[in-house]
């Protein structure tokens, strides 16, 4: 591998298993999506979507199996009214959650950004590259989804990320990536580009504190692993 001009892989698995929106959607007064046979969890969500997705919510959970990260995945590809405002609430969780992560170090703070790297790539049928963009006080100046890849693997430019960083003068940065099969075991790809990465930020001071990989509604941290 040479890091000054060839991609590196992050690869995962397969794809989040998503239903086209002619086969998936029962007619919304269907007998399979009666609300009797609801979980009290499962009737809290039908409750939320309401607003969205109004009379058509009960039907689209159901044919998404009961998973809002199905549900999401069939939200970004479908054209229906409501799933544009559902996807506008994701957006509106995330920035909400940005907002913690301005006001305090990232860096100490793992949970609010595994939080806030599962809403981003929640439903995400590719794997895609982002990054957290850090001041010398380890709090949030950027976020940027870099680069996009297929279903099971993203290409990685380093130079790329050697100039995003300059450009937000950046002390260091949280890697991430998702997973769209759902597992968050790091491949020895990941591991590579994470070193090769690095490496590359090392030489304009910018340190490299984590690698996130996501999966659905899961986490791995590479740094707590020890293998950064």
């Amino acid at each position: 591998m040479n890091a000054s001009s060839t991609p590196f892989g992050c690869s995962g698995s397969a794809a989040c298993g998503l239903s086209s929106p002619s086969s998936s959607v029962p007619a919304s007064g269907s007998s399979s999506a009666s609300a009797s046979g609801f979980t009290a969890r499962e009737r809290s969500v039908l409750e939320a979507l309401r607003p969205f997705l109004g009379a058509d919510a009960e039907a689209l959970y159901t044919a998404q199996g009961r998973s809002l990260h199905r549900l999401v995945c069939f939200a970004r590809d479908s054209s229906l009214p409501g799933c544009a405002q559902l996807l506008c609430g994701l957006r509106l969780a995330r920035e909400l959650l940005a907002e913690e992560l301005r006001a305090r170090e990232s860096f100490h703070s793992l949970r609010a950004v595994s939080d806030y790297l599962k809403l981003h790539f929640a439903g995400q049928a590719h794997e895609s590259f982002a990054v957290l963009f850090l001041d010398a006080r380890h709090t949030l100046l950027a976020f940027e989804d870099l680069f996009r890849g297929t279903l099971t693997q993203t290409e990685v430019y380093p130079r790329e990320l050697v100039k995003r960083a300059l450009h937000h003068n950046a002390s260091a940065l949280i890697l991430a990536h998702n997973h769209p099969s759902g597992a968050v075991e790091p491949s020895p790809e990941d591991l590579a580009v994470t070193q090769a990465l690095k490496s590359a930020l090392a030489l304009i001071d910018v340190r490299v504190l984590d690698h996130i990989v996501v999966g659905a509604n899961r986490v791995t941290s590479i740094a707590e692993r020890g293998l950064l």
